[in-house]
């Protein structure tokens, strides 16, 4: 069958116009999520002295295992700076906060596109999550000590001291993630 320069062109505008609408969409996924993230982070979070309980975490994750590396990354760019803005405003240990979740959401968005952990295999998702959770937490107590070196907020006494309390959480709050992620990626999978 032979196709007209004019077939052919049509044809190549009509795949365009379905990869802007795909880009739109995951687009507006990271807009979504991000906004989540950063009303979690003010309402979904219990903020003791060096220990925070919070659930601001569960869109950096869906949007990561979801989308992929760069969005997972953009969730925890946008959400954690905007998060800190409304928070605390422009400082100069910033980034430092925001760092830890944008390392997070590239690296749950890599796992998951490469499929080296299912949601399928219970024993090794539960340890990711886990795992990502303990990480955070060592990058923020990072970022905790940075905080402490350049403006005192915190005193190294009370990072260190609540460390054990707070890799605890850290791991309860992974085991809970852990349990929840399937059934909410589970729904949003369909609505797609």
């Amino acid at each position: 069958m032979y196709m007209s320069i004019y077939d052919y062109n049509l044809l190549n505008i009509k795949s365009q116009g379905i990869s802007m609408i795909s880009n739109l969409k995951k687009i507006i996924a990271i807009a979504v999520l991000s906004a989540c993230f950063v009303v979690l982070s003010i309402f979904g979070t219990i903020n003791l002295y060096g220990l925070k309980i919070t659930s601001q975490n569960l869109p950096l994750y869906v949007g990561a295992m979801i989308f992929g590396t760069v969005p997972g990354a953009l969730i925890g760019l946008i959400g954690m700076f905007v998060s800190q803005m409304v928070t605390y405003g422009f400082t100069g240990t910033t980034l430092f906060w925001v760092l830890p979740y944008v390392i997070i959401g590239a690296i749950v968005g890599e796992v998951f596109e490469k499929n080296i952990v299912k949601e399928k295999s219970k024993v090794r998702f539960y340890a990711f999550i886990i795992f990502m959770q303990l990480l955070l937490t060592l990058l923020n107590t990072a970022a905790m000590v940075a905080d402490s070196i350049v403006y005192g907020y915190y005193n190294l006494y009370l990072i260190f001291g609540s460390l054990l309390v707070r890799v605890m959480v850290s791991v309860i709050t992974g085991i809970i993630y852990a349990i929840i992620l399937p059934v909410i990626i589970k729904s949003i999978k369909k609505i797609r």
